[in-house]
């Protein structure tokens, strides 16, 4: 769940192949945003914002202004502590550069990248300034929240083909974002140990209602998206209180709200361990030494698991604290207590495939048929290895790590998005997909690995384009056609609060097991989305994190 793993794939094809190819506006909102607000001495790339004026740049069918900053640099004595407000600013901004992403250590290569001062986002226009207030589209990335940035995924073509206002922001990764302290709940009346990442997504949310106005969004028509930790994220904002009134749709792919949050307990008990591994012992004098500590030290004191799902390394993710996250989010959302808004909820049909690969090819060699069955014990534990193993049986799949991967991606993620739709359904209109499309052109034909629909390779199609991390190629046209109908699904509802319309009929989720999308060539309707196999995961008392090494 890193990044949505996109970035990591094309890291992926390097080491494997040394290269990776080829409802409408509001009229409250529509009263104050006339055809020109923002724009200054004519030039649609110079608005005028709340914040301050930003001059930015024409490219990809949009106007693009990049590295506005939202908050002010969490670094020194704002390290590990909530999101400040950015002083309006009197000069023109250069909005034409984006910010540097957050500090990270990039899996599989190992490589550290990013700054501190990090807290920037970017808005994507279409190119000729809106004569009425457009919806908001928000990207949350993903990386299993240790790694990604705010242009892996641009949102330019989107914004472009679909006539959207677009933003992508950082927020705080890994020890840096969600490291959980005692102390640092006792600094701040808002407790933000163990959650700052969540809380730098609601200052960027709130810098969105405060300024889109200024570039031709409707600050009353918000829908945050994201996948993987992103869509955790949109998860996560869905119960937090912080979040209330910022968004009013939300689309989470391949990012279950069923996943269990870290428990403060367990979360406090990890964190403790960061300052004595930093050289700064516990005490008065703890937290001052630690953020004298370059960010670079920070996050390699206690790196993240370099496989994603399988339990080696730290886990830097949300936390249970009780004020910016329930400490019981599933309870909450299973009460209805959250911000009912619509959603769509989805999953891709080989999640885990990727997980698979990326782990076994780390580790020097593809798993074999004859590691399969010790592996599908070790990862699902002694008792539940054998029925996992009978339920995917290694016969069923083209190789060892499909069959394992299969079983990983519908236990962790697949079945976890069915029973999140479920629950919400009962609440909000509910909009359920299953993304089936193969082969996918970003990953080039590897000798005895299929990866099938894996987790991540939805994005192209989102976006109406390649994403930044994925490399060059070019959509088949029924390729095409599909990133069409996708991404005009994903804009018609942000706009309306359904994806139906353009000749497509998505019918709404009303009951566990109702009809759901299948994204593919062509796309169709279907009812019961995996459902003998979510049967199974559920007969089996299986917990992500509880369980073996996942």
């Amino acid at each position: 769940m890193r990044r949505g793993l996109v970035s990591v794939l094309s890291i992926w094809c390097a080491v494997m192949l040394a290269a990776c190819g080829s409802s409408g506006p509001s009229p409250a909102a529509a009263s104050v945003v006339s055809p020109l607000h923002g724009v200054v001495g004519g030039d649609p790339l110079t608005i005028r914002t709340p914040s301050g004026t930003v001059h930015g740049v024409s490219a990809a069918g949009t106007r693009q202004f990049l590295g506005i900053p939202f908050a002010r640099p969490p670094v020194g004595a704002l390290r590990w502590r909530a999101p400040q407000p950015v002083p309006p600013w009197h000069a023109t901004l250069d909005a034409t550069r984006p910010g540097a992403d957050c500090p990270q250590i990039v899996p599989v290569v190992n490589v550290e990248t990013g700054s501190e001062d990090c807290l920037f986002l970017n808005v994507f226009a279409p190119r000729a300034v809106p004569t009425t207030p457009r919806p908001v589209m928000v990207w949350i990335y993903g990386g299993g929240f240790t790694e990604g940035g705010s242009m892996d995924d641009s949102p330019a073509n989107f914004a472009a083909n679909n006539d959207t206002v677009a933003v992508s922001f950082n927020y705080r990764l890994g020890p840096l974002g969600f490291l959980a302290l005692p102390a640092l709940a006792g600094e701040s009346p808002d407790h933000s140990t163990g959650n700052l990442g969540l809380l730098d997504q609601q200052a960027a949310l709130r810098w969105v209602r405060a300024n889109i106005a200024a570039f031709g969004g409707d600050p009353s028509d918000v829908t945050i998206f994201g996948e993987s930790a992103g869509g955790i994220s949109v998860c996560a904002q869905l119960v937090s209180p912080g979040s209330a009134g910022l968004f009013q749709r939300a689309i989470t792919e391949s990012g279950p709200c069923t996943l269990p949050s870290i428990p403060l307990a367990a979360a406090e008990s990890e964190g403790a361990q960061l300052g004595p591994k930093l050289g700064c012992p516990a005490g008065p004098g703890q937290l001052a030494c630690m953020r004298a500590k370059p960010a670079a030290q920070v996050i390699e004191a206690m790196p993240p698991d370099p496989s994603f799902l399988f339990g080696q390394g730290a886990a830097w993710d949300p936390v249970a604290d009780g004020v910016v996250l329930p400490r019981d989010p599933v309870a909450v959302l299973e009460a209805g207590r959250f911000h009912r808004v619509p959603v769509i909820v989805g999953a891709n049909r080989d999640e885990g495939r990727l997980f698979v690969a990326l782990h076994y090819n780390a580790v020097g060699a593809n798993l074999t048929d004859a590691q399969w069955a010790g592996a599908v014990d070790a990862y699902f534990g002694p008792t539940l290895g054998p029925k996992v193993q009978a339920e995917y049986p290694l016969a069923d799949y083209p190789d060892a790590g499909a069959a394992f991967g299969q079983a990983i991606g519908d236990a962790v993620l697949a079945c976890p998005a069915v029973e999140s739709a479920a629950i919400l359904s009962k609440y909000v209109p509910v909009y359920e997909y299953e993304f089936e499309q193969t082969p996918n052109p970003f990953v080039l034909p590897t000798p005895g690995i299929d990866l099938g629909a894996f987790h991540s390779s939805e994005l192209p199609y989102v976006f109406d384009g390649p994403v930044e991390s994925s490399g060059h190629f070019t959509f088949t046209p029924a390729q095409q056609r599909l990133a069409t109908e996708v991404s005009g699904a994903w804009a018609r509802f942000a706009a309306t609060g359904s994806p139906s319309g353009g000749g497509l009929v998505w019918p709404r989720l009303a009951a566990p097991g109702g009809p759901y999308l299948v994204l593919n060539t062509p796309m169709s309707v279907a009812s019961n989305m995996l459902g003998a196999k979510c049967a199974f995961w559920s007969r089996s008392g299986y917990t992500f994190g509880a369980t073996g090494k996942g």
